[in-house]
């Protein structure tokens, strides 16, 4: 079943970022001087971004490549995006390091820069003062489009098949332990409390085996950064008590584990990066949420103890289509 409601996330697109050089842009010469990248706002707006409203959100995602990072201080409080004329644009930090080399922002594009030509001028300003608003970025944007820039669904199940919904379409698999087992597992059923289709499995693991239930991200198991993730939501449901396991994994390498206990009752899980069990807690391949966030390749969900799971509506809020592309 799909749900509109928006879990409130930063949101992005790819970029072409072209660097300060000898190009004269319009305005006085302290804008030029000060201006550190100008972007072609085509090239912000990919396809499936193409605005139907008058106002969408554009992401730029600068690194070492694109942008210079030492004309910025370390919180990028002294940094602003303009049009050429000066006049400034709403945007948002999502995310800033200045000893990595990366940032992210979110852009407010509204009708006056659907022209074709339009730029936005990162400029840095003489007074330091954070102009990064959310509020302003958002404001007026409908539910439906703010989930369309602002996540991605990962399954609602409707389909009744084991391709996901994520951009390129992987497969969920299913494992379990010595010990456990994988009983019945059906992608499409319907729960008579819970609207819409669903995904049911009858398992066993006793004791500290355990069955999984996962995903890669993209085909083929590429890492993928969810620096910027907002929250994971879904819903769930199993055998009173039993425990659950979701997991963000490089690999089978190391994680980003957050436990919960399961009920008879449908629930909704918001797992955000501070959610994540610190470094070593549960198991040795527990690394956090830090040592994971650049190099994510598989959404897992573990679960142990009892013999039912009910899932269903997984969406990352934070990221985008291009993310998992």
């Amino acid at each position: 079943m799909r749900y509109s409601t928006f879990g409130f996330a930063s949101i992005l697109t790819v970029i072409v970022v072209l660097g300060c050089s000898d190009e004269r842009l319009s305005g006085n010469t302290t804008q030029t001087e000060n201006t550190l990248a100008r972007i072609l706002v085509d090239s912000v707006l990919p396809g499936w971004n193409s605005p139907s409203e008058t106002t969408t959100i554009a992401t730029l995602r600068l690194d070492s490549s694109n942008f210079d990072f030492t004309k910025i201080d370390s919180a990028a409080n002294d940094l602003t995006v303009e049009q050429d004329s000066g006049q400034p644009i709403p945007f948002e930090i999502v995310f800033w390091s200045k000893p990595e080399k990366r940032g992210r922002l979110q852009v407010r594009i509204d009708s006056s820069l659907l022209r074709p030509g339009s730029h936005l001028n990162l400029r840095r300003k003489l007074s330091a003062t954070s102009p990064s608003d959310p509020v302003k970025v958002w404001q007026g944007l409908p539910d439906s489009q703010k989930l369309a820039v602002g996540s991605v669904l990962v399954d609602d199940f409707e389909s009744g098949t084991d391709s996901t919904l994520l951009p390129t379409g992987p497969r969920w698999s299913f494992s379990a332990s010595e010990s456990a087992g994988i009983d019945l597992k059906r992608l499409k059923t319907t729960d008579g409390t819970h609207p819409g289709n669903v995904f049911s499995m009858d398992y066993h693991a006793p004791n500290r085996w355990y069955v999984v239930v996962k995903t890669p991200l993209v085909k083929g198991s590429r890492p993928r950064s969810l620096r910027s993730m907002d929250s994971l939501v879904f819903y769930a449901k199993g055998t009173k008590g039993s425990a659950m396991f979701t997991a963000l994994e490089h690999f089978d390498v190391f994680k980003a584990w957050k436990h919960d206990t399961l009920d008879t009752n449908w629930r909704r899980i918001c797992i955000r990066p501070s959610s994540f069990l610190p470094p070593g807690a549960s198991e040795q391949s527990n690394r956090g949420w830090v040592a994971v966030r650049d190099s994510v390749t598989h959404l897992t969900f573990i679960l142990s103890g009892g013999t039912k799971f009910l899932l269903d509506n997984i969406r990352f809020f934070g990221i985008d289509k291009d993310d998992l592309k």
